[in-house]
């Protein structure tokens, strides 16, 4: 036999050693860009006369939420939120309140739902049904604004009363509800006819009802009266080989909902509880009283280890922030000041009432730090 020639034996090599570094996993295929896609719900999209107050809604693959707690919407709102959670390709709901009788209820899951992989959002998805004969469809939309710079405000409630008393804000939830996306749009769905109060609220407690004046909020006097409409919208389709040139253009028949243009300006009410916030000092030469809310008159006092004519005092035009200079610089290097004020402040009636309060001034740059 003869020998195997220096270069083929090479060659041999060679190929042996890329065939090696070859070797591993199979391609796993395209990346998946499809969103999951609705299958089946029970019980089914729309059904009316509906007692169950479970809900399985089926996509075509493995699927899971995503910040479900933002996104998530279900009007009417519960008093007890529902539990909502993903078992593998299927969105379960459970309700925990008693059903209301000849009402429609929605769930709005906006792009809460992606595919269990790449993460690919199902877009605007919205299941209802209605426990009475007949389900509502009506929607109105719009967008929440910052009434102070107009930017959109993310995340704040929006909701229906049909209740048109002002007071019903303050003492009844919604009927309807919604929540605004990034951009401040809003989209309230499963609207009976009829005339309503809209409101948006920053809601702390998560009551669904305007009750501390710390909660930001937003309304409109007119009432609203959802209506829809035929209405025409075209669809570009562009060419598969040239994708700069288009190829047709559809028009495509829907049915418009209105009023789909309002605007709501947010903002926060002045509160009008008076009282002592804070007292600091925080340079020797000065210290400062601050007030929760405006005020006509400036506070009395009266110093009791000192003479309070000893004192500048600088005010705001709001009178609720109050800044003291120490004039006598024997004071100034004094470690503590006490004090007796007397100013109004809001009862537990919202009255104002007199109150006196001693405060202790402290100076908070320590008397070593001061003679160094």
């Amino acid at each position: 036999m003869k020998p195997i020639p220096k270069y083929i034996a090479i060659l041999l090599v060679i190929i042996g050693f890329y065939a090696c570094a070859s070797t591993g996993s199979p391609d796993g295929g395209p990346y998946d860009e499809e969103p999951p896609k609705f299958v089946r719900a029970t019980p089914e999209p729309n059904a009316t006369n509906n007692t169950r107050k479970k809900i399985s809604i089926e996509f075509d693959e493995f699927i899971k939420l995503e910040n479900a707690s933002e996104k998530v919407i279900i009007s009417p709102p519960q008093k007890e939120s529902p539990e909502v959670k993903t078992s593998g390709k299927r969105v379960l709901v459970e309700f925990f309140d008693t059903l209301q009788e000849n009402m429609t209820y929605t769930i709005d899951f906006g792009d809460a739902i992606v595919d269990n992989n790449e993460g690919n959002p199902l877009g605007q998805f919205t299941y209802a049904f209605a426990t009475g004969p007949t389900i509502d469809t009506m929607e109105v939309s719009g967008t929440v604004l910052n009434a102070a710079d107009l930017e959109p405000i993310k995340g704040i409630q929006v909701g229906l009363h049909q209740n048109l008393n002002d007071s019903a804000f303050t003492t009844l939830p919604f009927d309807r509800i919604s929540r605004t996306d990034s951009r401040g749009k809003f989209t309230i769905r499963g609207i009976a006819p009829g005339k309503y109060r809209i409101y948006a609220l920053m809601d702390g407690n998560q009551n669904y009802l305007f009750d501390s004046k710390t909660e930001v909020i937003a309304f409109q006097d007119s009432l609203v009266v959802p209506s829809m409409e035929g209405a025409v919208r075209q669809d570009t389709v562009w060419n598969e080989l040239d994708t700069t040139k288009i190829d047709t253009i559809k028009q495509i028949n829907y049915t418009r909902f209105l009023p789909d243009n309002i605007i709501l300006r947010a903002f926060k009410e002045e509160n009008d509880l008076q009282y002592l916030m804070k007292s600091e000092r925080p340079k020797t030469t000065q210290f400062s009283l601050y007030f929760s809310a405006k005020s006509d008159t400036l506070p009395t006092l009266k110093g009791l280890d000192f003479d309070e004519k000893e004192l500048i005092v600088e005010a705001n035009p709001r009178k609720d922030s109050i800044l003291y200079w120490i004039k006598d610089t024997t004071l100034c290097e004094r470690d503590t000041l006490t004090l007796q004020l007397d100013y109004l402040a809001t009862d537990t009636l919202g009255q104002l009432v007199p109150k006196t309060d001693t405060l202790r001034m402290i100076n908070k740059i320590p008397k070593a730090r001061r003679l160094a």
